[in-house]
Formats: C-alpha cells, structure tokens, sequence
C-alpha cells in the first residue's frame, strides 16, 4: 500500500520484479499507512515481501531520499542493509530498509509477515 502516487510511479519505471521472498529473523509492524521492518533473533519470525531489481543506481538515491537516509538530522527512521532471503527456492543477497527508532505504542504487528496481506 503506497500512498505516493509518483513513487508507485517511480517504481514501476525503476525496478524489475523477480518475485516473492522469505526473510528469517524479521518482523513487520504498521505504522500509521507504512511498514517498519526489524530484525529477531527467532528463526520462526517471516517476513514475506516482493523482491524487485533496482534499475540503475541513480535509482538507489531517489529511494534513499524516500526513506530518508542521511537526508535528515539524526535519528533518521530507516537504514539500509544488505541481507539474505528465500527466493525462488534460493537465498539471495539483496538490500532492504530497516527500522531504526523504537516502535511506536501504536504499531501494529503484522503476524501473517506480509503487510499487504495481513
């Protein structure tokens, strides 16, 4: 759920869908209409997502500004890192972006793993 008409637009023109990952040792909490993803230390806590390939770099500093990393005064809300999922019956390294400050009272956990289909 993307309530950023140009990003959705951004996306569609910036990446390549390769399809449905696993990733181990995560969770996923609403926060207000966006995800807030965060690492576990329990192997049975998934989190299901779409993987995309990001065409070009440049495309990278559009989607960091978007989360805002590095774009503002510290503590910034996101962080990127580079993992490893489940993909296509294999494990694949690629990047995701992780929630850094504290959960709010409010989050919501999204047990099914997958925030578009809670």
């Amino acid at each position: 759920m993307n309530e950023n008409p140009s990003m959705t637009k951004f996306l569609a023109e910036n990446t390549e869908l390769i399809g449905l990952a696993v990733l181990s040792k995560a969770k996923i909490y609403r926060i207000d209409w966006y995800p807030a993803l965060i690492n576990t230390n329990n192997d049975d806590d998934k989190v299901v997502g779409e993987l995309v390939k990001v065409i070009g770099n440049d495309a990278w500093l559009v989607l960091d500004d978007y989360e805002g990393i590095g774009m503002e005064e510290p503590p910034c809300e996101y962080d990127r890192k580079k993992i490893k999922v489940l993909a296509k019956g294999e494990e694949l390294e690629c990047w995701a972006y992780f929630y850094k400050l504290p959960l709010p009272n409010d989050a919501k956990w999204i047990q099914s793993g997958d925030f578009l289909n809670p």
